[in-house]
């Protein structure tokens, strides 16, 4: 556990270094843990493994999304944590297996991959007629490389990985603390995965190369590629403060988002601060001109909804 923590974490007055006990009198209950504690409504369990847990909440019977941490997640060791997605999957009603993340090793565990094994063999899955796998990056890669267990299943992947076995991606400089990991063990290549999925949502920027190289790997014609022009690695937040992240989500799920569809609700990035800074970090200096059009266009799109808003 020690080598997992930042030297931060390692001083003896860090809250990480509480015990779990000493955390249960100082730390409110996890959210999740209402539906599941004996007196609770709800039903499900919490599998704990050495290097990941399992929590699941049955809630629907027809419906099932399977999410996983993302590294920004991962040496979260507060006692209130949740799964990735968990407050959504709830509000919608649907059953949720949330995979917690203890290190940034990108599932390359052969405990968690024979969890998921056995749990495909064994039925577990085909009690649902819609099963979802969902994450951001490290998750992404998850979503894209564990529903490969079962076939037709739904994908959402923001910013994923494909892989970091750098005999398939020698260009990726990222996360090294991830290329380390045993790249032998199965469900190791989206690329190979995902072509037995339903569709497979991959939200991307294809101004951030990086991300760009990894998602194009993926081919077939249940891929659905869309990107996030300006987002850099964050597609997910873009998509929360256009307030378009829960209708692209729900859509997403049931498989009936369309790439019309998404580019319609994409339009209203032009209002956003983040999106003009990047437009004038990328072409600020080659095409000037350009770039004060759009900001001129950018500030009256601000001031219009400033006044919409007002009325």
């Amino acid at each position: 556990m020690a080598d997992d923590l930042s030297k931060e974490q390692l001083k003896p007055d860090h809250p990480d270094r509480k015990t779990g006990y000493e955390r249960i009198l100082t730390d409110p209950a996890p959210p999740w843990f209402v539906e599941l504690y004996p007196g609770g409504d709800g039903a499900g369990f919490l599998q704990k493994l050495e290097r990941h847990s399992v929590l699941f909440h049955q809630r629907s019977a027809s419906h099932l999304v399977v999410s996983f941490d993302n590294i920004a997640n991962a040496n979260d060791l507060s006692f209130a944590r949740e799964p990735w997605g968990w407050k959504f999957f709830r509000d919608e009603g649907w059953s949720h297996m949330g995979v917690f993340a203890r290190t940034k090793a990108w599932y390359r565990d052969p405990e968690i991959i024979s969890y998921f094994q056995n749990r495909a063999a064994e039925g577990f899955f085909d009690h649902f007629d819609r099963v979802v796998f969902a994450g951001a990056s490290m998750g992404g890669f998850g979503a894209l490389t564990f529903s490969g267990l079962v076939p037709g299943a739904q994908v959402i992947a923001f910013n994923p990985q494909t892989t970091l076995d750098e005999r398939l991606v020698p260009w990726e400089t990222r996360y090294r603390f991830g290329q380390v990991q045993d790249w032998d063990l199965p469900l190791g290549d989206a690329a190979q995965t995902v072509n037995t999925a339903g569709k497979a949502y991959v939200f991307y920027d294809p101004f951030f190369d990086l991300d760009r190289q990894q998602v194009t790997r993926l081919q077939g014609e249940n891929v659905v590629l869309l990107k996030t022009w300006f987002s850099n690695h964050f597609a997910a937040p873009m998509l929360r403060k256009l307030d378009i992240l829960k209708p692209v989500m729900l859509r997403a799920m049931d498989g009936s988002l369309t790439s019309d569809e998404f580019y319609r609700m994409m339009r209203a990035r032009r209002r956003l601060p983040m999106v003009m800074r990047a437009i004038e970090a990328q072409a600020g200096e080659r095409h000037p001109h350009l770039v004060r059009q759009a900001r001129q266009r950018f500030r009256a799109l601000r001031r219009a909804a400033l006044a919409e808003s007002s009325e």
